[in-house]
C-alpha cells in the first residue's frame, strides 16, 4: 500500500514537472512568436503603406503626361518603381497567407497552435493575383520611356481607381496612423475592397482573359 503511494506521488510529481516544462515551453513560444510578428508587422505596414501613396503618385503622373518613363528625369523611374512597389506588396499579402496556411496544418497535432493571423486571408484571394497582373504592366525595364496607347491609358485609369480604394484604407502618412493591432483587418479592408471593385465592374477575375491579357500589353 506504502509503495503504491509513493508511486502515485512520483507520478503526479513526474506529471506536474512535464506540465511546468509544457507550459514553459508554450509560453516561451507564444513570446517569441509575438515579438517576431510585431518586428515584422511593423516594417510591414510602412512597405505597404508607402507603396501605394507611391502608386497614387506615379499614376497621376503617368496619367498627366500620357508616358511612362524609365530613366533619370524628373518624373524618376516609373516603371521600375510600380513594378518594385508591386512585388513588395505582393511579397507582404504572401507572407500573411503562408503564416495561415502553416497555422492551419499545424493546428492539427500542436496542443496549443498558434491563431490564424487573420481569418480572412486565404488561397481563394484575388489581391495577390491583381497585385501580379498590375505589375505585369510595368515590367519592361529595359526600355528607357514608352507612350501610353488608348488601351494602356484606359487601363493605367483603372488601376489608378483600385490602388486610391487601398489608400483610403491605409491613408497617407499624415492623417492616418496603423499600428500592429489594426494590421489584420487592414489586410481583410485590402482583400473586400479589391472583390468589391471587380463586382462594381462586373469583372470576373479569374475568367475575364480579355482583361487579364490586357494587363500585359506587348510593346513594339
Amino acid at each position: 500500500m506504502i509503495l503504491k503511494k509513493r508511486l502515485f506521488i512520483i507520478g503526479c510529481c513526474i506529471a506536474f514537472v512535464i506540465l511546468l516544462v509544457l507550459t514553459y515551453s508554450f509560453y516561451k513560444e507564444k513570446r517569441m512568436y509575438e515579438q517576431y510578428l510585431t518586428m515584422n508587422v511593423r516594417q510591414d505596414i510602412v512597405d505597404m503603406k508607402s507603396a501605394i501613396i507611391n502608386n497614387d503618385i506615379l499614376f497621376n503622373r503617368i496619367l498627366t503626361n500620357e508616358i511612362i518613363t524609365n530613366e533619370m528625369v524628373e518624373d524618376g523611374e516609373q516603371a521600375s518603381q510600380l513594378y518594385y512597389n508591386f512585388t513588395d506588396m505582393t511579397q507582404i499579402i504572401d507572407k500573411y497567407n503562408l503564416m495561415n496556411l502553416s497555422f492551419s496544418e499545424e493546428a492539427n497535432w500542436l496542443l496549443q497552435p498558434a491563431a490564424l493571423f487573420t481569418n480572412d486571408l486565404g488561397q481563394d484571394d484575388i489581391l495577390p493575383p491583381t497585385l501580379h497582373r498590375m505589375r505585369m504592366t510595368f515590367e519592361r525595364l529595359d526600355i528607357n520611356s514608352y507612350p501610353e496607347t488608348a488601351e494602356l491609358k484606359a487601363r493605367i485609369e483603372e488601376y489608378r481607381q483600385l490602388n486610391h480604394r487601398w489608400l483610403n484604407i491605409v491613408g497617407d502618412f499624415e492623417s492616418k496612423e496603423i499600428n500592429e493591432n489594426d494590421w489584420p483587418q487592414i489586410l481583410n479592408d485590402l482583400e473586400r475592397v479589391t472583390r468589391a471593385y471587380f463586382s462594381e465592374k462586373k469583372v470576373n477575375f479569374v475568367d475575364d482573359d480579355v482583361w487579364r491579357d490586357a494587363l500585359n500589353p506587348r510593346y513594339e
